[in-house]
This record gives C-alpha cells, sequence and structure tokens, in this order.
C-alpha cells in the first residue's frame, strides 16, 4: 500500500484568544440536539435571500452562531451535499464574522480502521474523492486535498478530550461509494467519508478563516448493510454523540486563551 498523499492546501492557524465561532451543521436532525446542548437561540432565516438558519447564543464565554443550510422549499428536505455546504458558509461568514468555523456533522466509517456507530472523527485533512480531472494542476485544484487548521499536537488533546481518532475525512456528492471510491479510501486510510468538509474548506481557505471539523459516524463503508439504511437508523444516535460532545470542543478552544 502506497503512503497518504499530503495536502494540497494549508488552512491558517488557529489564533488565540478565539471568541466567536461560526458551527456549521448540514441537517436539522443533526443541528437541534447540540443547540439544545449549547442553549442556542430558536432559528431563523440567516438573511432574506438565503435558505439557510441561524441560531445564536453564548457558551462559555463564546460568541456561538450556529448554521445549517435550511430545506428545499419544493422538496422538503435538508440542503445537503457541497454546494450547499459552501453556499451557507461563505454567506454566513458575510453575515456573522467568525474567529473560527467548526463543521460539525455525520459521516460514514470504516470498520477496518477502527470505525465504529456513534465513533468521533477529528479531521486532520479533507480532499474531494469523486474529482476526476485528468489534466495537470486542475486535479489537484478539483481534489482540493487541504490540511485543516489544528496542529499535531492539538489534534492529539483533542482526540482526548473526545476519545476521538484523529484522521483524514473524505468528501462527495453521493451517500453510498463506488468500488473505485473504496479503494481510494484504502489507499488515503480515510477514516470518514460526508459531504460537504472539503466545500468549506475552500471556503475557509480563500476567506482565511481557520476550520476544524468534528465528524459522528452513522454507517461503516466497508459493511454489507447499505449505506441509506445505516444512516436513517443510526442518524439519531450519532447526531446525540455530537451534541454531548460540542460543549467539551468549545471549552477546549475557550481555555486556550
Amino acid at each position: 500500500m502506497r503512503e497518504t498523499s499530503s495536502p494540497t492546501f494549508t488552512l491558517t492557524p488557529l489564533a488565540q484568544p478565539v471568541r466567536s465561532v461560526l458551527l456549521y451543521v448540514a441537517m436539522e436532525a443533526e443541528a437541534s440536539g447540540i443547540a439544545t446542548a449549547l442553549a442556542l437561540s430558536a432559528p431563523r432565516s440567516l438573511r432574506a435571500s438565503s435558505t439557510a438558519m441561524l441560531r445564536d447564543g453564548e457558551h462559555n464565554g463564546l460568541r456561538i452562531q450556529l448554521v445549517t443550510a435550511g430545506r428545499d422549499a419544493l422538496l422538503g428536505v435538508d440542503h445537503i451535499g457541497p454546494v450547499f455546504g459552501a453556499l451557507a458558509v461563505a454567506r454566513a461568514l458575510d453575515t456573522c464574522p467568525a474567529d473560527v468555523i467548526i463543521n460539525a456533522g455525520t459521516a460514514g466509517g470504516f470498520q477496518s480502521r477502527g470505525g465504529a456507530i456513534g465513533a468521533l472523527v477529528i479531521a486532520r485533512d479533507v480532499q474531494f474523492h469523486d474529482c476526476r480531472v485528468e489534466l495537470p494542476n486542475f486535479d489537484a485544484l478539483a481534489r482540493a486535498h487541504t490540511r485543516l487548521s489544528l496542529s499535531d499536537a492539538e489534534l492529539d488533546a483533542i482526540a482526548t478530550l473526545l476519545h476521538a481518532s484523529v484522521g483524514g475525512v473524505s468528501t462527495g456528492s453521493s451517500l453510498g461509494a463506488t468500488s473505485n471510491e473504496i479503494a481510494f479510501f484504502t489507499r488515503e486510510k480515510t477514516l470518514a467519508k460526508e459531504m460537504e468538509l472539503a466545500a468549506v474548506a475552500v471556503v475557509a481557505r480563500e476567506r482565511g478563516v481557520p476550520l476544524l471539523a468534528l465528524k459522528s459516524i452513522t454507517d461503516l463503508v466497508d459493511q454489507h448493510e447499505p449505506a441509506h439504511e445505516a444512516f436513517v437508523k443510526n442518524l439519531a444516535f450519532a447526531s446525540a454523540r455530537l451534541a454531548r460532545a460540542m460543549p467539551q470542543l468549545l471549552q477546549w478552544l475557550r481555555a486556550r486563551g
């Protein structure tokens, strides 16, 4: 097996002190428990021209602005995926400047690399796994392989605090995975497969804002149960795990200075 590829891009390091946090969570089912745990406001429109929703409040001395991408008016489902993630975060930063972005959400994991339902993963780096652009440099741009803002020491500290794993996260537009994508996950030693972080990382890079990410596992990509069935069955459990972990993560951020 070849070594994991190195990130092409690197985000702004986490500065001290952190006073304001933009917390992006794609789905309402993932966000509601976090909002309750942090005692945030009721959801309201982020701005008139966007479907994104905002909850805000203070927690342990931090200004928290929790943004979701909202629901589609025609189809009645959450706006999930890379496009809506990037749009929501970019619009939120225009309205709600922050010292750091946190992307929290659920993801597929890998039993072969220690994954389990409800297990937490702290992202070290992220890339798109479903981009195929066979042109020099355009391929790297499309893959957008990005090292997130936390240092190795910071990653280790959070992992110890939350009993989480640290590693690579991979983003795509599909809930399931093809055989080629599974082979890619094996080569890259991916710990979590999800649908927004790499797009959020592009926005963070362009805006110069630090980014970290916490994922909770709903399904195991390398097992036989269909991803959509496992996702629905385990969404509430994995989301509750996120909600319990978020106050601890924010306390760690606040304690940095």
